[in-house]
């Protein structure tokens, strides 16, 4: 007696193939299709990062020149303020030692003259005190 064939290697092949198929179009392409669109916007967005990543490099860039430029001004115009400053001070202390050395002329001249008078008037006084001391000692007036 022959048995009769075993077709259930077939079937289970079948199902294999099928199994296969549906799993391959169902699951795997577009899980594929997914993962390639993600790659694809993963790659777009490393570009426009990148691209944005340089527009800030060179705008740090422009802003650092235009402040070194900016500082430099600054320190031209700081150094112009204050020499001219210097200048007007300069000027000032000029305008103040001659006033100075009029009022010192002036006052030295008054001392001066207060001076004499004082002498003038110290002569007169002694002149009149030793008369009178004189009278005085004598006991006679003394002209």
């Amino acid at each position: 007696m022959v048995a009769p064939p075993n077709y259930s290697l077939l079937l289970i092949m079948a199902c294999f193939w099928l199994v296969y198929l549906l799993v391959s179009t169902q699951l795997v392409k577009p899980l594929g299709r997914v993962l390639d669109e993600r790659e694809a916007r993963v790659k777009a967005a490393r570009e426009r990062y990148e691209q944005a990543r340089q527009a800030l490099e060179e705008a740090i860039a422009r802003c650092e020149r235009e402040l070194s430029v900016a500082a430099s001004e600054g320190q031209r115009a700081r150094a112009s303020l204050r020499a001219s400053g210097e200048e007007a001070r300069r000027k000032k202390l000029e305008v103040a030692r001659g006033e100075v050395q009029q009022r010192l002329a002036r006052l030295a001249d008054e001392l001066d003259e207060a001076s004499r008078e004082a002498r003038a008037a110290l002569r007169e006084r002694s002149g009149q005190l030793a008369r009178e001391l004189a009278s005085h000692v004598l006991g006679r007036r003394v002209a």
